[in-house]
């Protein structure tokens, strides 16, 4: 009986083990590669730098900088602007009656159905003719406007299951709409508005396309297309390129390692009822 039981668990770890190697090994690759030189790499391709040139990071770091600010600034307002408008929209379909308000949310999740390729040239032709091309805005009203719906999704979900009793003691207090939003649903779903927060700076951080299209002046696009164009066609320098990919990456790594706890907690929310 133990080795029926022991041969599973063995196979389980195996293949853990095998998923977090794949898993960590091009960021290790990624760090190592930060301080090499071309003839480094191409002598000691996977291996640990000899001669550490920590010059790379620097250099990168000064070029990377004015992307990794305007990425901050895009990602930040976009998520704040998706968390109040999707929290607001869900409190409203999960706790009011209205005519066709079955109709008008089911409506809103067939946009999921639409693929977001197909949305870029009219909403390229919407910012250009709202002047908005090289300016930040152009990114950040096309985020707020396209990252609502999976969020109102999960915002309605878990609104709904706020049991009733909860809201009219407030309303039997005197206490309006507004005072039964912020006093009492949005704390309680603080950790699904932290984790639909991460899962939006994720997206945005990310992007390639879309910044591309209407950010192309330089001091205003985002760290993907900065990166981008960071690499020299003529000479690449791979210490240098892999350098500011490592900078690119701490921050996303650090937002998560501090809302891990209630990216979790968010994410399987209302999976279990009492």
């Amino acid at each position: 009986m133990t080795n029926r039981k022991g041969a599973p668990r063995v196979v389980i770890v195996g293949l853990l083990s095998v998923f977090l190697f794949f898993t960590l090994f091009p960021m290790y690759f990624m760090l190592i590669t930060s301080f090499k030189t071309n003839f480094q790499l191409s002598i000691n391709y996977f291996g640990l730098p000899t001669d550490p040139q920590f010059g790379f990071m620097q250099d990168a770091f000064s070029k990377v900088w004015i992307y990794m600010k305007n990425t901050i600034f895009i990602s930040g307002l976009s998520v704040i602007g998706v968390l109040i408008v999707s929290s607001l929209t869900a409190y409203v379909f999960a706790r009011f009656r209205f005519p066709l308000k079955q109709t008008l949310f089911a409506l809103l999740l067939a946009f999921l159905m639409i693929p977001g390729i197909l949305m870029l040239v009219p909403q390229f032709v919407l910012v250009t003719n709202m002047g908005l091309i090289n300016r930040p805005w152009a990114a950040i009203l096309p985020y707020i406007a396209g990252g609502q719906l999976v969020v109102i999704f999960v915002f309605r979900t878990f609104f709904e299951e706020i049991p009733k009793e909860l809201i009219e003691s407030i309303r039997m207090d005197g206490g309006n709409e507004l005072v039964i939003f912020f006093r009492l649903v949005l704390p309680l779903a603080i950790p699904i508005v932290l984790s639909m927060g991460l899962v939006n700076i994720l997206s945005t951080w990310n992007d390639f396309i879309w910044p591309l299209l209407v950010l192309s002046d330089q001091s205003q696009t985002t760290l993907t297309v900065g990166l981008y164009r960071f690499m020299d066609p003529q000479q690449k320098i791979y210490g240098s390129i892999f350098s500011g990919m490592t900078i690119a990456s701490i921050p996303l790594m650090a937002l998560f390692a501090f809302t891990m706890k209630y990216f979790v907690q968010g994410m399987t929310s209302g999976a279990v009822k009492a």
